[in-house]
């Protein structure tokens, strides 16, 4: 069984739909509090989680719109994401992990989408739209099709794609929904596939 490293939130159970998710995948799931909890050298792959905006000044930017911002969080995720590039392990980021991902590799935000209405959720419930992606790419790959739906539940988006990313998914009002990393086994998805399955499928 491939164990994976899952880091994110602490707030209980924010991570619940994620670990259920890979667990029905059929993978073991480390919940990663610290960056010396890569020094495993079981963990196969890792996966950041959505959640709070990233502050700003990562990507040279003073805060407009970000909300929640978390430093701690920041660090955590960038360490440990910095050791996972390092191993050159698969690396999932999702919805803030997505971002994260963007910002590492030298991309910047834009911390308010103009029109939010397709992308951002009212109340508990995420929006649902079509995405069309490339061919060539995991998503295809993964899903058969180039066009579908996802859910989506965010008010920032990729403004500058980082260095050696590939947008390879798009929303219909323009939003980079997905990319890979030219060359390292990096993806990431601006939606949650894990609120799109078990007790969430529709």
């Amino acid at each position: 069984m491939k164990l994976v490293g899952l880091v994110g939130s602490s707030r209980e159970h924010y991570l619940d739909n994620y670990v259920a998710a890979l667990s029905a995948c059929g993978a073991e799931v480390q919940v990663l509090t610290r960056v010396d909890e890569m020094d495993r050298k079981d963990i196969t792959s890792l996966v950041i989680a959505g959640g709070v905006d990233l502050n700003p000044a990562l990507y040279g930017e003073t805060n407009i719109a970000s909300v929640g911002i978390d430093d701690e969080l920041d660090r955590l995720e960038w360490e440990i994401t910095h050791a996972a590039v390092s191993r050159k392990i698969p690396i999932l980021g999702i919805c803030r992990g997505f971002q994260l991902l963007n910002v590492y590799f030298g991309g910047s935000l834009t911390q308010n989408l103009e029109h939010t209405a397709l992308h951002t959720r009212v109340g508990n419930s995420d929006k649902v739209h079509c995405v069309k992606c490339c061919k060539d790419c995991f998503l295809y790959e993964t899903y058969g099709l180039e066009e579908f739906f996802i859910n989506s539940a965010h008010h920032q988006a990729v403004k500058e794609l980082g260095k050696g990313l590939i947008a390879v998914q798009t929303s219909e009002d323009g939003i980079i929904e997905a990319f890979r990393h030219e060359s390292l086994p990096i993806f990431g998805v601006q939606w949650h596939p894990e609120r799109m399955c078990l007790l969430h499928a529709r």
